[in-house]
């Protein structure tokens, strides 16, 4: 049940519900004893719903706010509180009629305990408080209006200044600053206000008022600036450093002497200036490395301008001697090179080629001309010429090399790789006579052996002998000695074994082949299989003539051989690498050495064999030397 208000005229409730301000009362519980109808407006909530209960318990956001610990102090000791929105934003939760939140003031006076007129007030007496809201709303509106209408000329001026503008007394303590001061110091403006400006200037900073006294006093309400800005460091909040440029200014107002500084941030353009000095003193290091480097070049380089005049020769060319009369003799810095070259003359007609080439190349640009030219005294040069469009003249970078040595190291290199060459021919003939020698001798063998069945592993070992005699063979046929064309040695191969197995009567041998090099220590294992795998076919042919078809393409990056027959086929389950027959494990351990896969696809009328292996990477090829070379 609501405690029941104390007994008093009703005048007085009527005035406290016509006052233009909220009032509520509470008992020495915070419980809500009055509340006005004021306050109904402006909180929404009526005194229906209010009335009787804790004031913080209906509105739980103010608990243990600035507001309910003033109304507990006030309840307690008995001093009124007065709470103003400038210092305490958390105030009630009130809005204006058109839904705006409400700027409002609030004070707390404490009220003594009820007593009947001509009683005494009881000892320990219920302890009670007044709470009165006033809206300053518009009276805050109103100042902020004024405020601003009086600020915006000189905050469109000043404030919005690029660089720091920072006031202070005669006595260096701060008094105003601009926005770019507040951000580029990183400090609020009222946590500076008061404090002497030494805070935003480094240890090393001039004093401000030294500086500021050198600039003079002005005249009333005017300016007199420093005749020269400083540069000085800064500090920011954070203790870092800002390099700054000073201008100061003393002016008076109403008799106060006040001085202003514009603080310019010239960090970035003293890290430019660091940076171009240092830029140049690289470029001075970069030249003399330059010119020591070119010094020390053996080649001999001059810089010709757009007219062909030279601007700068390296030590060689200064030193040049009698050798070198197709670089000018005598030819120094400020001459026309074209037309000392021109009086020079060579063994070699190239060398007027050369000149042609600079001329247009001076005259008209375009790409770099280079070439070779012997002398009188058979001396063998290389002459380069680039142009320099970005350079401080333009026209050309000319160099003249002395390669003679590197002729002559040239034709020892032909002359060896020759030998090499005729070397590299000569053992592939011999191992291929020899390799031809032991399939003769087994040949031999073979006749005179009278048991069938060793005849045909003697065969069979001949078979594969001459195989890889094919391989050098080709070899010893070819211009190169590392790699074979291997569609080409297919078709040979199946020619051979066609008609050793008793031509077209015995056997059908269809090739189809893409031109693929192959390296010899991929043709020779792939050859060995080849010819197993065509031999099988030959010999298991059944009844009739044997067909076989032997692919070898290219797909993608992988090759793939396929040898296919029409013979009575394997049996299902049968695998390569747990065969017992020598040609199979020949087969899967050849494979194995150039990392190829075998499939086998066996049907009632015939088996297919199909090796697939990666492309090999390409191999530096040796060319064979001319006859006249060799």
């Amino acid at each position: 049940m609501a405690p029941r208000m104390p007994e008093s005229p009703t005048w007085a409730l009527d005035v406290l519900g016509a006052l233009d301000a909220g009032i509520l009362l509470l008992d020495r519980h915070c419980r809500v004893l009055y509340w006005n109808g004021w306050m109904e407006q402006a909180s929404t909530l009526t005194a229906r719903e209010i009335l009787g209960h804790d004031l913080f318990d209906a509105l739980p956001n103010l608990r243990e706010s600035r507001l309910h610990i003033a109304v507990r102090d006030t309840l307690a000791t008995g001093a009124p509180g007065v709470l103003s929105h400038t210092l305490n934003p958390m105030l009630f939760p009130l809005r204006l009629p058109d839904g705006r939140r409400m700027v409002h003031n609030v004070v707390i006076r404490p009220l003594p305990s009820h007593t009947q007129p001509g009683h005494a007030q009881p000892a320990g007496g219920e302890a009670r408080c007044l709470i009165q809201v006033t809206d300053v709303t518009a009276a805050v509106n109103r100042e902020r209006v004024l405020r601003e209408q009086r600020d915006a000329r000189y905050r469109a001026i000043v404030d919005t200044a690029p660089d720091a503008i920072v006031t202070t007394d005669t006595r260096g303590m701060v008094q105003w600053m601009n926005g770019t001061a507040t951000r580029q110091f990183d400090y609020r403006p009222d946590e500076l206000i008061g404090r002497s400006v030494a805070v935003l200037l480094g240890d090393d900073a001039p004093d401000w008022i030294a500086m500021a006294e050198r600039s003079g006093p002005g005249e009333a309400g005017g300016l007199d600036a420093a005749s020269v800005p400083v540069e000085l460091s800064g500090r920011r909040r954070d203790g870092s450093h800002i390099d700054l440029e000073l201008s100061m200014a003393r002016w008076e107002s109403e008799g106060r002497s006040f001085i202003t500084g514009i603080l310019r941030d010239i960090t970035e353009r003293r890290r430019t200036r660091e940076e171009l000095r240092t830029s140049a003193l690289a470029m001075r290091q970069l030249a003399e490395q330059t010119k020591a480097t070119l010094d020390a070049l053996p080649a001999f380089i001059a810089v010709l301008d757009r007219s062909g005049h030279i601007v700068s020769v390296n030590r060689a060319w200064a030193e040049a001697g009698p050798e070198t009369s197709f670089l000018g003799q005598g030819c120094i810095v400020g001459d026309d090179y074209l037309h000392h070259c021109g009086r020079g003359e060579t063994a070699d007609p190239r060398a007027d080629g050369v000149m042609d080439g600079l001329r247009t190349l001076l005259s008209e640009g375009g790409p770099p001309v280079s070439a070779e030219y012997v002398t009188n005294s058979r001396h063998w040069f290389r002459c380069l010429a680039a142009p320099m469009p970005a350079g401080p003249f333009g026209g050309t970078v000319l160099m003249h090399i002395d390669v003679t040595e590197i002729k002559s190291m040239e034709a020892a290199l032909r002359k060896l790789v020759g030998q090499k060459s005729t070397l590299l021919r000569e053992v592939n003939h011999r191992v291929k006579n020899s390799l031809q020698l032991v399939s003769s001798l087994l040949t031999l063998q073979t006749l005179s052996l009278p048991d069938e069945g060793i005849r045909v592993h003697f065969q069979d070992a001949r078979s594969r002998i001459e195989a890889i005699a094919r391989v050098h063979n080709r070899l010893y046929q070819a211009d190169q000695f590392q790699t074979i064309e291997f569609g080409t040695y297919l078709n040979e191969l199946c020619e051979d074994l066609a008609r050793a197995s008793g031509g077209d009567s015995m056997c059908d041998i269809v090739v189809r082949s893409d031109v693929i090099d192959l390296p010899i220590d991929h043709a020779a294992p792939l050859g060995l299989i080849a010819n197993e795998l065509i031999t099988n076919a030959v010999k298991h042919r059944g009844a009739g003539p044997a067909r076989v078809t032997v692919t070898f393409r290219r797909e993608d990056e992988r090759l793939a051989l396929t040898v296919s027959d029409r013979g009575p086929g394997l049996p299902s389950n049968f695998d390569i690498r747990k065969s017992r027959s020598l040609g199979m494990r020949l087969i899967s351990s050849l494979a194995g050495q150039i990392r190829a896969s075998v499939d086998i696809d066996t049907t009632q009328q015939g088996t297919t064999f199909r090796i697939e292996l990666p492309v090999p990477e390409e191999v530096p090829l040796l060319e064979a030397s001319s006859a006249e070379e060799m």
